[in-house]
């Protein structure tokens, strides 16, 4: 399996990436080196919570990468603005993951330790909430409503936060 790689145009300046693991970011998205990079998802280097025989990267779920992705959109619109970037993702992981008949889901606030939530529960259920949740993940996309009012009010409940302002 080939392994993930940064953009050429990152990986040649100097200070932006580590070598296959991603764009070294500050807490606003942006790279460390060049404040007009941002990055986010699989494109950022996070580094390992802790060191294994084989090396990985910290796991990334859609709802983390909609945190990141959410920052930057506030953060650039700040900067065409001439105002300073105030907004952080909050790093927030929700994951349902199908296996088949069953599945695993689990909450982790914030995703990368130390943790205020963690989460975790197993399950047939966890797979019908797998295709319950997709329906509707595809329903608001065609909508145009990434973030409806109820589902940030519910998530609100939950003490789950997408962004730091």
């Amino acid at each position: 399996m080939v392994g993930f790689r940064v953009p050429q145009v990152a990986r040649r300046r100097a200070g932006c990436v580590q070598v296959r693991c991603g764009v070294l970011i500050d807490e606003y998205q942006r790279s460390k080196a060049y404040k007009n990079i941002f990055s986010a998802g699989v494109c950022v280097a996070i580094p390992p919570v802790e060191a294994t025989p084989v090396p990985t990267g910290a796991p990334k779920t859609g709802y983390m990468i909609e945190t990141m992705v959410s920052a930057i959109v506030h953060n650039i619109k700040d900067e065409l603005a001439g105002q300073p970037v105030t907004t952080k993702a909050t790093w927030n992981a929700i994951c349902l993951a199908d296996m088949g008949d069953t599945g695993a889901a689990f909450v982790a606030l914030p995703q990368i330790p130390p943790r205020n939530v963690n989460w975790f529960k197993k399950g047939k259920w966890v797979h019908l909430a797998k295709i319950a949740f997709e329906k509707y993940f595809m329903r608001k996309m065609k909508n145009g409503t990434p973030e409806p009012i109820y589902e940030k009010y519910v998530l609100k409940a939950l003490g789950i936060a997408r962004l730091i302002r």
